[in-house]
């Protein structure tokens, strides 16, 4: 076991779950970071709901969609939801999730011009080797969230790549869009004129910044994707 280091960025403008290890941020920080994030959300016009779902990406990836679709039932994960796969627009998604950490830096970034069967591979997985191993939208109460795939997400986004194939899932409560406990946002929040969306990650304005250091368990891999896929859900299991 060595130490290592987890990059956390935290949204600030819809308030803060306590008590949470935030490395060396002190109260007035945090008062002085979500004064700044409310400013600039703010400025913000209204949320109006918008669909994600891409008609004519989803139509042209259907042949794959429909074959990956039986790995993605064979998960069991999605038992007694009603759910699909679609191509959707990361840009247009609320997030409920209050955090997201970074143990290192991605070596493989990803550009606009990634193959469609690479982000294929990176959102639905053929052979998850994981927990939660897929890209997931829910849709609640004409409302469009991340369900899971934050890491993921932010990382795409940050490269100018917004198109996602994903499991797309309607939610008929709170809980089937696993958004329970004081680490992600209320539902007052979520359906707020002004809602967190997964773009505000991005947002140096809209986050707070901070270190933890953590114990990290050296795993050999040979498959570098593999090693993509644990460390996204070590993150984003160690931030929460």
């Amino acid at each position: 076991m060595s130490p290592q280091h987890l990059e956390i960025r935290e949204l600030a403008a819809w308030g803060f779950d306590h008590p949470v290890d935030r490395g060396s941020l002190g109260e007035e920080q945090l008062r002085n970071a979500a004064c700044h994030a409310q400013s600039r959300l703010a400025t913000r016009m209204v949320y109006r709901p918008d669909p994600p779902i891409s008609v004519e990406e989803t139509r042209k990836l259907a042949g794959v969609l429909a074959d990956r679709k039986d790995t993605v039932a064979s998960s069991g994960e999605f038992d007694g939801l009603a759910w699909e796969l679609a191509v959707v627009d990361l840009r247009k998604l609320i997030a409920f999730q209050r955090r997201i950490g970074f143990a290192h830096c991605d070596s493989r970034p990803i550009h606009r011009k990634t193959e469609s069967q690479q982000l294929l591979d990176l959102a639905l997985p053929l052979h998850p080797i994981s927990k939660s191993p897929y890209m997931e939208v829910a849709s609640y109460c004409g409302r469009w969230l991340l369900r899971d795939g934050y890491h993921r997400s932010f990382q795409l986004l940050n490269q100018g790549v917004h198109l996602i194939p994903c499991v797309v899932v309607y939610a008929e409560s709170l809980a089937q869009m696993g958004a329970m406990g004081t680490r992600f946002f209320s539902q007052e929040v979520l359906f707020s004129e002004q809602p967190p969306m997964v773009t505000d990650f991005l947002d140096d304005q809209t986050t707070v910044l901070y270190s933890r250091t953590l114990p990290k368990q050296v795993v050999p891999f040979t498959n570098q994707q593999s090693q993509q896929t644990v460390a996204t859900v070590r993150c984003q299991q160690e931030a929460l």
